[in-house]
């Protein structure tokens, strides 16, 4: 875990000189872990930004082809970063997940799958409303946004919204595929209404 904090350290002091930061919503991130960090994906940085002002580990998804190479592969597992075969079927990063919350660390999922790089979020998948129903983990959503070109002295905004506690997301123990749509767009949703704010505010 010391190498979580060293490379999350490492990184935080270099994207604070190269980018403009801020931050809002902290008084909503939970004290401790157990729960699901959710947010729009836009860049390879996301990640580490959102995990910043966290009080604990956040552990992520991988995609597999990251884990082919042995180097980045061993650093990202190092890190907490769990492998995922997209499109497989791949029950092992359920189990990962599971296993994340269980043991009181934080599960970091960007729903949309892939990064949008053009700035205009994607369609959701349902891991994040699945995951939760299994754990019944509440869920914190949060948002990244910024306009323009990503690069230097580029302000970002990364904004976190108030914690969605299980109840409220309209599951059952035998959920069906609607309820996890349903619950996927109102978690889903939150993250929008975040970027919008932050769209406004820019």
């Amino acid at each position: 875990m010391w190498l979580y904090y060293f490379a999350k350290a490492i990184c935080m002091i270099a994207f604070n000189i190269w980018y403009k930061l801020d931050y809002h919503g902290l008084e909503n991130i939970p004290s401790g872990g157990g729960y699901i960090l959710m947010s729009n994906h836009r860049s390879m940085i996301d990640p580490i930004i959102l995990a910043e002002k966290a009080h604990g580990q956040v552990r992520y998804m991988g995609k597999m082809e990251l884990f082919r190479n042995p180097i980045l592969g061993w650093a990202l597992r190092t890190i907490g970063t769990f492998p995922v075969d997209r499109g497989a079927g791949d029950t092992s990063a359920i189990d990962n997940s599971r296993k994340v919350i269980e043991e009181g660390d934080i599960l970091g999922i960007f729903p949309e799958g892939l990064r949008s790089k053009p700035g205009e979020p994607l369609r959701p998948k349902s891991g994040v409303a699945l995951v939760a129903r299994l754990t019944e983990a509440p869920v914190l959503p949060c948002s990244v946004y910024w306009e323009g070109k990503l690069g230097f002295r580029r302000k970002i905004v990364i904004r976190y919204g108030e914690l969605i506690p299980y109840e409220a997301m309209g599951l059952t123990e035998s959920s069906s595929a609607r309820e996890l749509r349903n619950a996927t767009q109102l978690l889903f949703g939150k993250v929008l209404e975040s970027i919008e704010v932050s769209k406004n505010e820019y």
